[in-house]
């Protein structure tokens, strides 16, 4: 079985948030909070949410 990307995990946690906040109000602080990873992840990774959400 194959571990996870970091990409995959991130977007995996925007989905979650997704589920219990607007969409606008969702930040990428709360993204990477809700999975354990830097902001630096994130923006390794991505633009910005509107990135993620493409």
């Amino acid at each position: 079985m194959r571990r996870k990307t970091a990409k995959e995990l991130l977007a995996e946690s925007f989905f979650e948030l997704s589920k219990s906040k607007n969409v606008d109000k969702i930040t990428v602080q709360d993204i990477v909070e809700n999975c354990g990873y830097s902001p630096a992840t994130f923006y390794r990774n991505f633009k910005d949410k509107y990135d993620l959400i493409a």
